[in-house]
């Protein structure tokens, strides 16, 4: 189950909110009239890691995790490909057994981006 995490940053509560449990994390902005402006889900935490990124009035994404360039004297960091995936169903899945903790506002909004963004994958086949 997706669990709220402590907010230790700069940013407001009301602004950003992240949940995660041991295989997923979910990271969702707000704008300035509380609706969803952005979110990032990462699936298969410290393993093959793949992220959903969206922003309101753009397609989604669907990249691969990977380790950034080290550069000297900065820890290492984490990166999104650039390949866009097309994003298996199974994906939607895994979400929602995993997100009865999160407000239903949140869980509908994301859940219907995922739906969009398989549909539009099987359109396009951007794997092939």
């Amino acid at each position: 189950m997706l669990k709220p995490l402590p907010n230790n940053s700069l940013v407001a509560e009301r602004d950003r909110c992240s949940y995660a449990d041991g295989d997923m994390s979910l990271t969702v902005w707000f704008d300035e009239n509380d609706e969803i402006f952005a979110f990032e889900l990462v699936f298969d935490l410290l393993l093959d890691e793949y992220a959903v990124r969206h922003t309101r009035g753009k397609l989604g994404k669907y990249l691969n995790v990977s380790e950034g360039e080290l550069k000297p004297g900065r820890i290492q960091k984490q990166v999104l490909g650039s390949q866009n995936h097309y994003l298996p169903s199974s994906r939607l899945k895994s979400f929602e057994d995993r997100a009865d903790n999160l407000p239903r506002k949140i869980r509908e909004h994301i859940s219907e981006s995922l739906l969009r963004m398989i549909a539009e994958g099987e359109q396009t086949k951007i794997d092939d």
